[in-house]
């Protein structure tokens, strides 16, 4: 059976060349009121091919993206390159995060659900630092992701270690939590 980081890297091979989907509209929201990122530290968990860490480095964020797929990494450091954009990428399994606080000013998780790195959210944060992340529920009308990769209505809202909610919602199959790292933490 292929690994994760296999399936990822021949996904996005199959899909090379498409156009990218503009960013979720939560996320777009919340950058809006944060304003431009003046040089900021962001990352962008499991970013696949980009679209995010793209809109954050037009923003003016140094960026760094993540993800388990080389494949879609280098498809991103190319859109990069043909924007004229600067943008960190890193290997990295989710489920493992390596050792150390990056201290970033903003995280952003799209489309990737696990638990557990919901739960250390905060580690990678700065004090005062944001999380977003925005994902599928469980009313969520296609049939991809599978059920085990959505939400339970209402579970984005429950309190996550060391963030305290600046905005959540919820609606059409998706759900959007703001929150920052409380500087208590």
């Amino acid at each position: 059976m292929p690994s994760d980081r296999e399936r990822w890297n021949a996904r996005h091979a199959a899909a090379a060349g498409q156009t990218l989907r503009p960013p979720d509209p939560f996320v777009v929201q919340v950058l809006d009121e944060l304003g431009p990122g003046g040089g900021r530290f962001a990352i962008d968990l499991a970013c696949g091919t980009g679209r995010h860490a793209l809109a954050l480095a037009e923003r003016g964020w140094a960026v760094e993206a993540w993800d388990v797929s080389a494949e879609a990494l280098a498809q991103l450091c190319e859109r990069a390159r043909e924007r004229g954009l600067e943008i960190g990428t890193r290997v990295v399994d989710l489920a493992q995060l390596p050792p150390g606080a990056p201290g970033a000013q903003l995280v952003v998780v799209v489309n990737f659900l696990d638990r557990g790195l919901f739960a250390r959210l905060a580690s990678l944060l700065a004090p005062g630092g944001s999380a977003v992340i925005a994902t599928f529920t469980r009313d969520f009308p296609e049939p991809h992701p599978s059920p085990r990769f959505r939400l339970e209505r209402g579970e984005l809202t429950h309190d996550l270690p060391g963030l305290e909610r600046l905005r959540a919602v919820e609606g059409g199959g998706r759900a959007g939590l703001w929150a920052r790292r409380r500087e208590d933490w």
